[in-house]
């Protein structure tokens, strides 16, 4: 079974693109339509749509404030309709691991909705949900089998085009021009692609569809001692006969050692050493390769992988050099720890004032169980006044927990700018003031680094769209002058809304009664007043 889903967001950007369409449709295992399902919303105040994403989706400025759901509603349903799906499932679409997964978990997290939605395990056999994507399939029959398929339009790098458009027309699966960038159109094309994939090269289907949950990747490598590993980079393949080492510290990443490699001196090495040999500015001089387990990597037997096996591949040589790297237990134990050295090394702290970036929100079990009791009565409340009292109470009822694990706050930070969005009359005037404050420092923010697209960014980036359409880049050939003028005249609209209330000096909050909730002081945490009734939408499943 396979739940394919693909979204059309405001931006590129992964942590803070806002989707604003999404079709998901479930199959059988003959790729067999069974359901579907297509949703849109509204934009959200705090969100400036990109202009790419504007020109290349279609989307209008009308279009994103027409439609009936806000953002909270629209995942709400998204939720529940994955949950009303039978699982185990395998989830796909075309470049989902790349780009949809990780912005549907930050679009789940934003909306207090599970962001492990698409890996959890089903409640009648235990199994874990599966992860594929169909680009990674394409990608694995131009390694192993390229006569399976058509690639022959080439993208600015001269290599290969694998965009859904183009490997969809090539290879007989329709999509037009202007059907691309629909969500719905856009699934149905990639259900295509696999379905010629399927047919054409039914053992790399086979073997990549095993390979779509963590636990198929171990019992291929409990299998194969010795296999090939491939990836796909702008085209240029990159393979290697290897076998695995040992799983990094951490993650669900497999670090694999390049057989055509002698590993003794490797194997004489300290954590400390291993780990400066692992950073990635170092990955073309040392033999171990990543293989994240979560990600389908292309992992095929010898038997499938003649086309990338090297001319004077020596298969007993191989052989004793697993073995070598097998019996040495303590080699696999530095080679975790070191990997996972060099991984947190190179990662980029996350700033703690940027709650929408998803990351582990690490709990005490007894605060996690708290938390989840809150955000089940948040999506249960019947009103939107409810809900309001539920994010102003949140700093005394969670007072104690705050003190030792601050970061829970972002939840109420959540559920503050949720009411905002869905009921604004819900809060109080004062309330609702702080909020556009909120929102105009973020969408008038004049630093072009900032994180998230503001309007600055915005033109910016329809400026030099302008100069690219104007030298002939073909990507923004059917683009209009009267498209142009819109972008730039939507942008102004959001600027004049918010624009009194950006950088104006903020009036005395008014004196706080004896049992009233305290001010808040961070722009998310709306007060209570109002009777605006909303849907209840139960979730009682979260996993922070």
């Amino acid at each position: 079974m396979f739940i394919f889903y693909d979204t059309e967001t405001s931006g590129l950007d992964k942590d803070f693109s806002q989707i604003l369409q999404i079709a998901l449709v479930f199959t059988d295992d003959n790729l067999n339509i069974l359901s579907s399902k297509k949703i849109e919303c509204r934009r959200s105040p705090w969100v400036v749509p990109s202009p790419g994403a504007m020109l290349t989706t279609g989307f209008t400025p009308e279009d994103l404030k027409k439609s009936k759901n806000s953002h909270y509603e629209m995942m709400q349903e998204v939720d529940e309709w994955i949950r009303s799906q039978y699982m185990p499932v395998i989830f796909s679409g075309y470049n989902t691991l790349g780009y949809d997964e990780p912005v549907l978990a930050q679009n789940l997290h934003q909306n207090l909705l599970d962001p492990g939605l698409t890996t959890l395990k089903s409640p009648a056999t235990g199994e874990t949900n599966g992860r594929s994507d169909i680009m990674m399939l394409v990608k694995a029959v131009a390694i192993h089998m390229p006569e399976a398929l058509k690639l022959d339009k080439l993208n600015d790098y001269g290599t290969a085009s694998l965009s859904l458009l183009n490997v969809a027309q090539q290879n007989g699966v329709s999509l037009g021009d202007h059907d691309a960038h629909d969500a719905m159109n856009d699934i149905k094309a990639t259900i295509g692609v696999a379905k010629v994939i399927r047919k054409a090269a039914p053992q790399i289907w086979e073997q990549m569809t095993n390979l779509a949950t963590v636990s198929g990747v171990d019992e291929f490598m409990a299998k194969n001692k010795v296999f090939t590993h491939s990836f796909m980079a702008y085209g240029k393949v990159r393979s290697a006969v290897v076998t695995n080492i040992a799983t990094r510290e951490g993650d669900a990443t497999e670090i694999m050692f390049d057989l055509s490699s002698d590993p003794s001196k490797y194997m004489k090495m300290t954590v400390d050493e291993l780990a400066e040999c692992l950073k990635p500015q170092n990955a073309k001089y040392h033999p171990f390769r990543h293989a994240p387990k979560d990600g389908q990597p292309i992992l095929m037997t010898l038997d499938m992988s003649d086309r990338v096996i090297p001319p004077h591949f020596d298969d007993k040589i191989a052989e004793q050099r697993a073995d070598m790297i097998k019996a040495d237990a303590g080699f696999a134990a530095r080679i975790a720890e070191a990997a996972a050295k060099a991984r947190d090394a190179a990662a980029k702290p996350v700033a703690p004032h940027l709650p929408e970036k998803l990351m582990d929100v690490e709990m005490s079990d007894p605060v996690r169980i708290k938390v989840n009791q809150w955000l089940k009565e948040f999506n249960n409340t019947q009103t939107w006044a409810d809900a309001a009292k539920l994010v102003i109470d949140f700093p005394q009822r969670f007072e104690e927990e705050l003190k030792t694990e601050p970061h829970i706050r972002r939840f109420a930070k959540f559920a503050g700018r949720i009411v905002f969005e869905g009921d604004e009359t819900a809060l109080s005037p004062d309330k609702q003031d702080l909020m556009r404050r909120h929102v105009a420092s973020r969408v008038l923010n004049p630093d072009l680094n900032a994180p998230y697209m503001t309007l600055a960014k915005a033109r910016k980036e329809l400026e030099q769209i302008e100069q690219e359409r104007g030298s002939g880049k073909a990507k923004w050939k059917d683009v209009t002058d009267t498209q142009i003028r819109s972008l730039k005249l939507y942008y102004t609209a959001i600027e004049k809304e918010y624009a009194p209330y950006h950088n104006v000096p903020k009036a005395a909050p008014p004196q706080q009664g004896g049992d009233k909730p305290p001010a808040n002081d961070d722009g998310y945490m709306p007060g209570q007043s109002g009777r605006s009734p909303r849907r209840s939408a139960a979730n009682d499943r979260f996993r922070p």
